[in-house]
């Protein structure tokens, strides 16, 4: 496992730099070097004045948390507000990323400079959420992943009011955040406790299930070849270590790190197998969370228990990470949901993971805004065709940068920034 950890270190920290934009082009015309490349430090949107962000954190009282997470039994979130009055952006993270992460510091950074208070959330799939705050434990159900990040807005929300004045209230999120952010806008058109201005929704994909399958099939056969998962990941390691012992290195910064991703010789497969071995982590990690807060036997079988601090967890991070999100989703998921609701059935987990079963209010409400790419790696024909028959001119989508490589590109984040413009 150290060396997934290693590659996934040195795929997601590309580009964390806030330099100045040229005017220049999108430089990938590829869906997948730019989902792993992202945007070159010289595109990225320009941060004049960085604002000061504050972590913060809220606490369930008397909430059970396992005393191997013991360390995560607050709910982290980060704000970054204005001197006075504005509007309140909430921004959600996508699969398994932490309120903190780089696309979220970056996203926090240019909603605040465009003057919005800001709140940064983590996704409902990061172990700290599940583990503080999570009703269920059992991630990627996406009405159980709403409830928690509604309740968990109302209280932040209670706080935040107490220290600034706020004068509207906008909601964001990217890739899962996305599709999170439109179904609590739905939630919220029906309880109205924010009255949301207007929702931005980016990269968002339209199945959860459909668009992690395509994530999923890049570590299958078909796609490695007669290599199995593990003999992929030692081999692309191999190829980044030799760049690395043949490069002249004076700092491991980001500067660095997007050189060598972008000249190391990466074939298609090896992209897709790098955006698989990301997406991988991220699950195996949420699963691993879930198995353990619900001492559900999927991994750590129950006489293992307790697991602490000085426990081994080697061999389950391994074998969470063997675990396809399909296989978590029909032998994890839907059994537990069965427990909850007798009646429920796959087809009825897998719509209500999609944006399908709030297709009228999408189309109907001006509140939401989609900003993507027609080359999104997650997404197919007849996801675009119901993102342009959904949203039509309310989506806004370019023709190339993947899926968020282009978040932090100059003109796509001046796009996103019109479209929610206070």
């Amino acid at each position: 496992m150290r060396t997934i950890v290693l590659l996934f270190i040195t795929v997601l920290a590309l580009p964390a730099n806030l330099l100045a934009a040229s005017g220049s082009a999108y430089p990938y015309d590829d869906p997948f070097q730019a989902t792993v490349y992202g945007t070159p430090p010289e595109l990225v949107h320009t941060i004049k004045a960085p604002a000061n962000t504050k972590l913060r954190s809220l606490r369930i009282k008397n909430r059970q948390v396992p005393s191997v997470f013991s360390y995560s039994d607050e709910m982290y979130y980060t704000t970054a507000l204005q001197d006075d009055e504005a509007p309140l952006i909430f921004i959600i993270a996508g699969t398994g990323a932490e309120h903190n992460s780089t696309k979220m510091k970056f996203l926090t950074q240019a909603f605040h400079q465009a003057g919005y208070h800001v709140v940064a959330l983590s996704s409902p799939t990061h172990m700290n959420f599940i583990v503080s705050v999570s009703e269920f434990a059992a991630p990627g159900y996406v009405p159980h992943d709403v409830d928690d990040l509604y309740r968990v807005m109302l209280w932040i929300k209670k706080e935040i009011e107490q220290e600034r004045e706020i004068t509207d209230y906008f909601i964001t999120g990217y890739s899962l955040g996305a599709m999170h952010a439109a179904f609590l806008t739905h939630k919220d058109s029906e309880l109205g406790d924010f009255n949301f201005r207007k929702t931005l929704m980016i990269n968002p994909p339209v199945s959860l299930y459909h668009s992690v399958g395509r994530l999923d099939s890049w570590l299958t056969p078909k796609n490695l070849g007669n290599r199995t998962e593990h003999e992929e990941i030692e081999r692309l390691v191999n190829i980044f270590s030799s760049y690395y012992e043949r490069a002249n290195v004076t700092d491991l910064d980001d500067d660095f790190l997007y050189e060598m991703i972008t000249h190391v010789d990466l074939k298609d497969e090896d992209l897709r197998a790098l955006i698989a071995v990301d997406f991988r982590v991220s699950s195996s990690s949420m699963i691993f969370s879930s198995d353990v807060c619900l001492q559900a036997g999927y991994i750590v079988p129950p006489d293992a228990y307790p697991l602490t601090a000085g426990t081994p967890l080697m061999p389950y991070a391994e074998e969470a990470f063997d675990i396809s999100f399909e296989e978590y989703m029909t032998e994890f998921l839907l059994p537990y949901l069965q427990h909850l609701y007798p009646a429920m059935d796959r087809y009825d987990m897998l719509k209500s993971c999609s944006l399908y079963p709030i297709r009228s209010y999408l189309k109907e409400t001006d509140k939401i805004v989609l900003i993507g790419n027609r080359d999104d790696v997650i997404l197919n024909k007849q996801d675009l065709s119901f993102i342009n028959s959904v949203f039509g001119t309310r989506a806004k989508l370019f023709p190339t940068g993947g899926h968020c490589g282009n978040i932090m590109f100059g003109p796509f984040v001046e796009s996103m920034l019109e479209m929610v413009k206070p």
